[in-house]
């Protein structure tokens, strides 16, 4: 399960990329998503691709729909700009992350992995839609109480400012602290 890099023309969707991919087969939902658990220089993937793909009449397995995950990696200043490792569902993608859209759009199937990668789809989908949508500048507590570097311990009634991605103010005592992947956290809105 090897990767492909190619040359991607500046400016040309992913979406756009990937439409002739398929002899007799047509995307009709589709989503690209930032990795937010990426760290630069790892081998981890910083950007996910999930389409709706349908057969087309005349395959014979016209009318069914599958999803289509894309792991991909753009390296600008390179003429093999676009590395991407194309898998279907049926090979259980841990890349889990697919839009309603393209959930909505997959016709049943029995395949087992297929089941078990569109379960964990749709488990983060309910789990991201269930959080309330937070900007820089809004406050919000979190379930869990945290005990940082220094000795510094909040509680669950403790509000943090949002300042940057993964940078929060403990708005009681104005420190800045650094929560990675805080909004995988469960956490809710707090008054001003």
């Amino acid at each position: 399960m090897g990767s492909t890099s190619t040359h991607k023309e500046a400016g040309v969707p992913v979406r756009t990329f990937f439409e002739h991919y398929f002899t007799g087969a047509t995307i009709i939902a589709s989503g690209t998503r930032r990795d937010p658990d990426y760290v630069a220089g790892t081998v981890d993937w910083p950007y996910e691709f999930y389409a709706a793909v349908r057969y087309d009449e005349g395959h014979p397995h016209a009318g069914e729909v599958f999803a289509f995950v894309v792991l991909y990696a753009i390296a600008p200043s390179s003429y093999y700009n676009f590395t991407y490792k194309d898998l279907d569902e049926t090979v259980g993608p841990v890349a889990s992350h697919a839009p309603r859209a393209v959930l909505e759009a997959l016709t049943p199937t029995t395949h087992e992995h297929a089941q078990a990668w569109r379960a964990r789809c749709w488990a983060n989908l309910e789990l991201a839609e269930s959080k309330p949508r937070v900007r820089r500048g809004e406050r919000i507590r979190f379930a869990e109480p945290f005990t940082f570097a220094g000795g510094l311990q909040t509680t669950p009634d403790t509000e943090f400012e949002v300042i940057e991605r993964d940078v929060l103010r403990v708005v009681d005592h104005g420190i800045r602290v650094r929560i990675p992947r805080w909004r995988a956290r469960r956490y809710e809105k707090a008054g001003r």
